[in-house]
């Protein structure tokens, strides 16, 4: 019993004491909690300090009271040295505002922009100002936007309408050595390609050329940089005959030689590069059911994926909706085509070897449904070929919503090469009329560099 009643009395003696210390400001708050991952720095901790203190102890004193023990205080804060309680917690709160400032001047792993009001399909990013500094370029189904990235934010340029023409693609390159970059867009009248060429000029979007009857896409060549390609749209087959190389003479595209890529190969959804790093080109390509597929030049087959890539809601028309295609031989499924999203070969390490940049959906369909796949989850991934199958390098988080188009490049005020996407809100069809859409700009150097800590994922054959 009397054992009982002595631990008693010093856990009431303790519990004074630890009163006591806090009512003279001896014991500051804890500041030492780590920040929660994914929500960046930890909020800041007010260092309310001695005053705070006392304040907070004196609160339900009497008037009397609290003149006393701030007399009491003001002759201790006199005459009494820092405690090392106190030395202690002005060290920490010291060291975690440092750590803050540190922290916030950091440069963002993500940039992201407000959302934009609408049905975004398309992107492409470069100079076409010539001001030297990129622009973006967004394309919704009828409408070609230009937006200037100032102080982290887009500011819009130019809008051009194209009137009754369905956009498909959107690519921004600088083909020829007079003028700034210029902008291409596959077009389609019904089921008519009419592609265009714009120029911005004085804020406005001229366009240069018009009804250029080829599909137009830019690919980057390892040893030629970026190439201007075309192909021609047929009765039977979509894609009709050999990709050719498109020469931008100013105010006109002439169609030049074939472009060496097997016939099979579309001019949409492929990169060429040297997937292994021995000098030999190897294309990756996105098959019509969204599988990956590797192809040497001579048309050998090496790899189909069983995960699905890519992926797109963007239909190509056969022909205007007022009429049915009646031709023999080709059934209801092989009517509707899907247009194949951007994949990128680029050598990022620098050493030789390039990764393959593609998107990856989860469809809500399950790519079941002919003319619906309703994509959602969205994100980039870069692979590695090893020879005999693909292994994930790295990849960007998923999203709610679709990856519709990626870039990889540099915009003003952001440090670094940048991995630029074009993420759509919605995806539901009834969500269309009031779609939203957002881009980001990942730090690409921070990604690769975290990406080598963790372990390489291996594509199932």
């Amino acid at each position: 019993m009397n054992l009982f009643r002595t631990i008693g009395f010093a856990l009431l003696a303790s519990s004074l004491v630890a009163a006591a210390t806090v009512s003279l400001g001896l014991e500051g708050p804890s500041v030492d909690s780590p920040p929660i991952a994914g929500l960046g720095s930890a909020p800041s901790v007010p260092d309310i300090g001695q005053e705070g203190l006392r304040a907070k102890a004196s609160q339900g004193m009497s008037s009397e009271n609290r003149t006393a023990a701030s007399r009491a205080g003001n002759a201790t804060r006199t005459n009494a040295k820092p405690s090392a309680n106190m030395v202690a917690q002005k060290s920490r709160t010291e060291g975690e505002s440092s750590r803050s400032e540190s922290r916030d001047s950091r440069p963002e792993k993500v940039w992201r922009s407000e959302e934009l009001s609408m049905l975004a399909i398309g992107m492409a990013v470069g100079d076409v100002d010539g001001d030297g500094n990129n622009e973006i370029v967004v394309i919704d189904p009828t409408r070609v936007h230009v937006y200037r990235f100032t102080a982290g934010r887009l500011d819009p340029v130019a809008e051009y309408s194209s009137g009754n023409l369905e956009l498909k693609s959107v690519d921004v390159a600088k083909m020829r050595k007079q003028g700034p970059a210029r902008i291409y867009v596959t077009a389609q009248n019904r089921g008519n390609v009419e592609s265009f060429v714009l120029e911005l000029r004085n804020s406005k979007l001229i366009p240069v050329i018009e009804g250029f009857s080829y599909f137009l896409r830019i690919v980057v060549y390892p040893t030629h940089g970026p190439i201007l390609l075309g192909q021609k749209k047929g009765l039977r087959n979509m894609y009709e005959g050999p990709v050719y190389r498109i020469t931008d003479k100013g105010d006109a595209l002439e169609v030049q030689e074939r472009f060496g890529i097997p016939l099979k190969i579309p001019i949409f959804g492929f990169a060429i590069g040297d997937f292994v790093g021995n000098h030999n080109p190897l294309i990756a390509v996105y098959d019509k059911y969204d599988h990956l597929r590797i192809y040497t030049p001579a048309g050998k087959k090496l790899y189909v994926s069983k995960d699905y890539y890519g992926g797109s809601d963007v239909l190509l028309r056969w022909a205007g909706p007022e009429s049915r295609k009646s031709s023999p031989g080709i059934d209801d499924d092989d009517e509707v085509i899907f247009f194949r999203s951007r994949i990128l070969s680029l050598d990022l390490d620098g050493n030789g070897v390039y990764e393959i940049l593609v998107s990856r959906h989860h469809s809500k369909t399950m790519r079941m449904m002919s003319r619906m796949k309703m994509l959602e989850e969205g994100q980039v991934e870069a692979l590695l070929w090893n020879g005999d199958v693909l292994e994930e390098a790295w990849s960007t988080p998923k999203i709610q919503g679709m990856v519709t188009d990626f870039a990889v490049d540099t915009l003003p005020g952001l440090s670094g090469r940048r991995l630029i996407t074009l993420e759509r809100k919605k995806t539901d069809w009834m969500s269309f009329l009031r779609s939203r859409c957002q881009v980001r700009a990942y730090d690409l150097d921070k990604i690769i560099e975290e990406s080598k800590e963790a372990p390489r994922r291996e594509k199932r054959m």
